[in-house]
């Protein structure tokens, strides 16, 4: 019989991270009867990258890119998901999980080469790892999308901790009328680009460069207008009624 001990293992420290609820909603005091897991990003990040695939250069690994996707976050799973707006220094969030990784990578690495996948991801040294990045960016708009869509978030909640709310670039976004979901966005696609520097360090054309940022960041656009349309929080209406007869929720 094959000893699947360690397998076992690290399926159950995966799943640890069902019961991670990701920070930032968290510090926004998002009123919501179940907020987003460390899972749930995994996923909806697999989702996007697999409907995305067909219109993105054919020279991307996606093996590589599900790697990034399914692990990047799984140090998380033994640090807890850290923001420096809780107080913590980035040398301490390095620290801590620089000591996650190399847990993951000496315990696991013969079930999954987390030594290279976690290193690679942490220090971008691949396309694959900032197309992973880039859509990361994408869900942390396209969530405060759907909060903001289910419910207007009261920016001015005491609650919320100051260093977030007086943030300079959300001060100025609140002067002009922007909610939330506008910030996070507005914020986000901002990352969305290739420097000069990086189409060098990763040896990928111009055009194969401005084909991926333009898809991603057309994708991303696409939920933002449906924000604009309200047409997250009615999604349902267009489902098939016969279907949902059993719907107990």
């Amino acid at each position: 019989m094959t000893d699947f001990s360690k397998e076992a293992r690290l399926f159950m420290i995966f799943d640890l991270l069902g019961d991670t609820e990701r920070t930032g909603p968290i510090l926004w005091k998002i009123d919501r009867k179940r907020l987003e897991d460390v899972k749930n990003h995994i996923l909806d990040l697999l989702f996007m990258a697999r409907i995305l695939r067909q219109y993105l250069p054919t020279e991307l690994s996606f093996d590589k890119i599900n790697d990034y996707i399914l692990c990047h976050d799984l140090p998380e799973a033994i640090t807890g998901d850290i923001t420096k707006f809780e107080g913590v220094s980035d040398e301490e969030i390095r620290r801590v999980t620089n000591i996650a990784i190399k847990y993951l990578s000496t315990v696991f690495n013969d079930v999954l080469d987390f030594s290279t996948i976690l290193n690679n991801y942490e220090n971008r040294v691949d396309i694959e790892t900032k197309v992973v990045h880039m859509l990361d960016k994408v869900h942390s708009s396209t969530t405060f999308i759907k909060y903001q869509s289910e419910k207007n978030i009261d920016m001015n909640n005491p609650e919320i901790i100051p260093i977030l709310r007086n943030h300079p670039f959300v001060v100025k976004k609140i002067a002009e009328k922007k909610d939330l979901a506008d910030i996070f966005f507005e914020f986000h696609m901002k990352s969305i680009i290739f420097s000069e520097q990086e189409i060098k360090k990763y040896g990928i054309s111009n055009e194969n460069a401005n084909r991926i940022v333009n898809v991603i960041r057309e994708f991303a656009m696409e939920i933002y207008n449906q924000k604009q349309k309200g047409s997250w929080s009615n999604i349902k209406k267009d489902f098939p009624i016969e279907a949902m007869k059993l719907l107990n929720y």
